[in-house]
């Protein structure tokens, strides 16, 4: 069994009883609160993924056309961090695919990076059309429609899906720039496009994921806690025949997390305004982080961030 314990002050402060009693199922419960916690987080940390792989891929510039495999390592990049992406949150818990699948769908430059990578890595496509005045980077239409139309597909799904790949690359060339007998589109264009999109969707996301997942999470830490004087106090959940391994810190758990919220999103994120409001709600405005208001620990976390 599990006990509740507390004190005003986690390094020196007088440990008293919440004469209060868990089952052993607990453990088991704390730890998925805890994931679900740490999934929301790296939700939060793809989208920082892609959008530095985007910086690097748009400021690339190369003097030396022997050195173009540096642009095909940020594109490669790019793409994976895109395409990892709409993987993660097609299977994330609560499912998103109800939010990302329809974003895919009417989305036309998601959905294009998305396919795109597929026959960059199965296909073998290679990039090598490279503006130096502006150091742009180009994906030449016609090339790839014919290497589509070439290749060896092992089944008829797979070459049916080339086919209307390569028409929807017919449809962009509304978009590209048209040299000679070839038709160019922007990488540089692409991104900027994506990225707006992906802008959209993730704040779609976010605030389903918090809202299935992550507020509920909280207010379960949030109920182990006794309160004392109206604060809600520091609170141990011991497992004393397995000390000093089996301890539960949940106000640590909400604080860290709190904490790595404002640092990624920004205190102005509605998610965190969000997250605000719910701490107030349940009355949870003494931090153990600094000893602090919530006010002061959301000023403190924004000025680290």
């Amino acid at each position: 069994m599990y006990e509740v314990e507390y004190c005003n002050k986690p390094e020196n402060g007088e440990i008293k009883s919440a004469h209060q009693q868990l089952d052993n199922c607990f453990c088991d419960g704390f730890h998925k609160k805890l994931k679900d916690l740490d999934r929301f987080i790296f939700l939060v940390d793809m989208h920082t993924i892609i959008e530095s792989c985007a910086e690097d891929l748009k400021n690339i510039a190369i003097d030396d056309f022997d050195m173009f495999w540096k642009v095909n390592k940020r594109l490669l990049n790019y793409v994976n961090a895109v395409y990892g992406y709409k993987e993660y949150v097609n299977n994330y818990d609560p499912p998103l695919s109800v939010i990302t699948e329809s974003h895919y769908k009417q989305r036309k430059w998601y959905r294009f990076i998305c396919d795109f990578r597929n026959y960059i890595i199965h296909q073998s496509i290679i990039i090598k059309d490279y503006r130096p005045a502006d150091a742009d980077i180009f994906i030449n239409i016609e090339e790839i429609i014919d290497i589509l139309a070439a290749y060896p597909y092992p089944n008829g799904w797979q070459r049916q899906n080339a086919e209307n790949f390569s028409k929807w690359l017919e449809i962009l060339k509304a978009d590209s720039v048209p040299i000679k007998d070839s038709h160019y589109l922007s990488m540089k264009y692409i991104v900027k496009q994506v990225n707006e999109e992906l802008s959209e969707m993730k704040e779609d996301v976010f605030r389903y994921a918090f809202d299935k997942r992550i507020k509920p999470a909280l207010q379960w830490l949030i109920s182990l806690m006794p309160k004392e004087n109206g604060i809600y106090q520091y609170t141990f959940v011991v497992n004393k025949e397995n000390l000093p391994n089996d301890v539960w810190e949940p106000n640590y758990a909400l604080e860290d997390f709190v904490r790595r919220i404002i640092k990624y999103l920004g205190s102005d994120n509605q998610i965190c305004k969000e997250l605000f409001a719910m701490l107030q709600h349940e009355g949870y405005d003494y931090f153990y982080d600094g000893y602090c208001s919530l006010n002061d620990f959301v000023e403190k976390c924004s000025c680290k961030s």
